[in-house]
């Protein structure tokens, strides 16, 4: 009934082989696999504001540390006051946090710094580096007008985040005394 060839049967052979294990690998690959993706980190929204470089609102990994927001934010500003800010402080969400700002000493700050006060800008930078490096330093806050381009105005702007350092101050103080002495 089956008379086949040698060569007959090998093909069969082949082709049920064939369709058995194609048969095996639909079976296999139709068992459903469920994979997890990995939960996204959970975040967390804080407002920065003071003393730096870009405030306002940022979303950030839950546990991140005030130090690593403000990065985020730019940095901090020249003048920031970092005596009592504690930088591995933990964020909340919807926490709001203010760098206080304190003073720049114009007289030890670099062109970089003196730039970053608002309405100064490079060239006034350069000024009022070029100023100190011909006349010594500032004595008065008064004194900053003798910079060319720097008005009332600016003057205004900058004043209470501007000092004279403590050399002035001392140089001062001497001043002072040494009328009172007279």
């Amino acid at each position: 009934m089956w008379n086949l060839t040698r060569e007959e049967q090998i093909i069969i052979f082949l082709l049920l082989a064939a369709f058995l294990i194609g048969l095996g690998i639909e079976m296999r690959g139709g068992i459903p696999h469920t994979l997890t993706p990995p939960s996204p980190p959970e975040l967390i929204k804080v407002k920065l504001g003071g003393a730096i470089r870009k405030p306002g609102w940022y979303t950030l990994p839950k546990g991140s540390s005030l130090e690593e927001a403000v990065n985020y934010a730019g940095g901090f500003l020249p003048w920031a006051n970092l005596q009592d800010v504690n930088l591995d402080f933990s964020l909340k969400d919807d926490e709001e946090v203010r760098i206080p700002k304190g003073k720049l000493d114009i007289n030890q700050a670099s062109a970089k710094e003196l730039a970053e006060l608002p309405g100064i800008g490079p060239v006034l930078a350069a000024r009022i580096i070029k100023y100190r490096e011909r006349k010594g330093t500032f004595q008065s806050l008064l004194q900053v007008l003798e910079v060319k381009g720097m008005g009332e105005i600016r003057l205004q702007r900058i004043r209470e985040i501007i000092s004279l350092g403590e050399d002035a101050s001392n140089h001062l103080n001497q001043n002072l005394k040494l009328r009172e002495t007279l």
